[in-house]
């Protein structure tokens, strides 16, 4: 037995040294290794073109990929040109203040909510049959929310990139943060500030949360780019079961809150709903690049130069864009040229 003991302690050595070594790098990988570069969520420049490389057949499988237009619209509303701008996409287009007869299979049980209830019910009747991408959309081409120069929103949507909302799962189609960001709501400790539907809805909204996400936490702060238009993958809205956009249909359907203050509520809920953090603002200019393709922007946190201006009225001007440039507020088309 004694002839064995310097080979067993040899062994034991060199046993020694390995786990050292071992420990040395996992202790380096773990404390001293650069982590992916990331900001708010979102992929630099180079990480989307190296994903872009390494999806196999991304190109060819987005290309086939069935994509759907889910438009919240009134009789009022011109909707012709869902359909003439935007041929590649089937376009649903609810029209929330009709009855079902005549407009049979995208019908609302109430007009309620403003698009929110259009956006739920699509996602209940066809929760089992979702395409590959949605965008929840308004039914006109012109308004002020949209992020656009001159306020286009076939322009918005030509634009986006389907390659990111496949990364994130959910992309509002805004990347400016007035209004919205950095924070909108302080559910906790509402403040007497803003207009009178901003404190209603902040008055509200921690008893609204607590029934459309029972046993979650209400959130000190909410923000999130307006104004209620987003794309997402099947995937991403099939991370909730049914139970959940109907007990969220059921709120609204039932609750006493008049509708521009349900339909904000809801605005500023869209983006948890579909797992996002309760304040979801990635810098504009990452934005911009992630969700537009459009990069090398000169931004600051919370804009980009040349993209969007916010309108002192809401209201379009008639005839617009070919009308009612440089009046009341509204800048001249090619103002960012």
């Amino acid at each position: 037995m004694p002839v064995h003991r310097p080979r067993q302690a040899q062994r034991i050595n060199q046993l020694f040294i390995l786990v050292s070594i071992t420990t040395v790098f996992t202790l380096y990988y773990l404390f001293f290794r650069e982590p992916p570069t990331r900001t708010h969520g979102l992929l630099s420049s180079s990480q989307q073109q190296q994903q872009q490389q390494q999806q196999p057949g991304g190109p060819g499988k987005l290309a086939t990929a069935s994509r759907e237009l889910v438009v919240a619209s009134v009789k009022a509303d011109d909707t012709a040109w869902i359909r003439e701008q935007l041929a590649g996409w089937k376009a649903n287009i609810y029209v929330a203040d009709a009855d079902a007869a005549s407009n049979p299979g995208l019908s609302v049980p109430v007009n309620k909510g403003r698009e929110a209830m259009v956006y739920l019910t699509y996602i209940i009747d066809r929760y089992d049959s979702l395409p590959d991408f949605m965008i929840f959309m308004h039914g006109r081409r012109y308004q002020w929310h949209n992020d656009d120069p001159i306020y286009d929103g076939a322009s918005v949507i030509r634009k986006l990139q389907l390659q990111a909302v496949v990364k994130t799962g959910y992309a509002p189609l805004r990347c400016t943060w007035i209004p919205g960001c950095p924070v909108e709501l302080h559910p906790l400790k509402p403040v007497d500030e803003g207009p009178i539907v901003r404190q209603q809805t902040e008055l509200a909204f921690a008893t609204v949360f607590k029934t459309l996400f029972p046993g979650v936490e209400v959130p000190a702060e909410v923000g999130a780019t307006c104004s209620s238009q987003f794309a997402a993958t099947r995937e991403q809205v099939m991370l909730r079961p049914k139970t959940d956009y109907e007990r969220i249909r059921k709120w609204l359907v039932e609750t006493n809150l008049p509708d521009d203050i349900s339909g904000r509520i809801m605005e500023y809920m869209w983006h948890m709903i579909m797992q996002k953090k309760p304040v979801y603002c990635p810098p504009a200019g990452e934005c911009y690049c992630f969700t537009f393709g459009l990069c090398n922007l000169e931004c600051t946190a919370a804009r980009c130069e040349k993209q969007y201006v916010l309108p002192t009225y809401a209201a379009v001007p008639d005839g617009w864009p070919d009308k009612g440039g440089g009046e009341n507020g509204w800048p001249k088309p090619g103002w960012n040229q």
